[in-house]
């Protein structure tokens, strides 16, 4: 003799799923939340998509890459008030610099007012890790800055201390922005991500796919007694 399930089990029963499935779903719900506000404050820090600029930069940057054979003849004023005399692909890119950040581009007319190799270098990595300001309201004056230094880098010498700090300077703009250059001293994307994003992104696909067959069995429902009135 079968044993039968009373009347009232049933209903019980699906209180008790429900419940669960709510739970879970909250659970889900919680720790995706926990998991998104991780990823964007590391995205926020580490994986900045580097602003627009204008195109003022591009031009200036290119007029640096080769040395022009002028005297500097253009007044300028450096951070500790001196005047110095810029070449005319200097002073065009002081003046770029300065619609966005007049401090930056004081700096760097001093850099640009060293004539030697090794002290141009110098100045020029100052410029970056002196008086580039690193908090993310700056990042426009910050990727500008980049760009035209390393620009006028690429005019010097090439030596193995030109090269190395080339590629220090490129490190930083990396670690700055989220580029195709990689940063060596990023860190990777927090543990949180991974061990509250996943297991809540299969809750959540596991709680959407009860909602939709809860959903495709109602509407088949009312299907199912509009045909039963229509027939009585």
């Amino acid at each position: 003799m079968s044993a039968t399930v009373p009347p009232s089990a049933e209903p019980a029963r699906e209180r008790r799923a429900r419940r669960v499935i709510a739970a879970l779903l909250v659970i889900s719900a919680l720790g995706f939340a926990a998991a998104l506000v991780t990823y964007l404050k590391y995205a926020a820090l580490w994986l900045r998509p580097p602003p627009r600029l204008p195109p003022c930069v591009l031009a200036a940057r290119r007029g640096l890459v080769r040395e022009e054979p002028v005297m500097g003849s253009i007044p300028h004023m450096t951070p500790e008030g001196n005047t110095v005399y810029l070449r005319p692909n200097e002073d065009r890119a002081v003046g770029c610099l300065g619609r966005m950040s007049s401090p930056v581009a004081s700096a760097l007319a001093g850099a640009f007012a060293e004539i030697e190799p090794a002290a141009r270098m110098r100045a020029l990595t100052a410029v970056m890790k002196n008086h580039v300001p690193r908090d993310p309201s700056a990042d426009r004056e910050a990727l500008a800055a980049w760009m035209l230094v390393s620009g006028a880098m690429r005019a010097l010498p090439e030596t193995p201390e030109t090269t190395a700090t080339r590629d220090e300077i490129d490190q930083m703009n990396a670690c700055r922005f989220a580029m195709r250059s990689t940063c060596s001293t990023r860190p990777p994307v927090p543990l949180l991500v991974w061990a509250a994003g996943v297991p809540s992104s299969f809750g959540l696909l596991f709680g959407a796919g009860v909602g939709v067959r809860a959903l495709v069995h109602l509407v088949r429902e009312r299907r199912r007694r509009k045909r039963a009135e229509a027939t009585a």
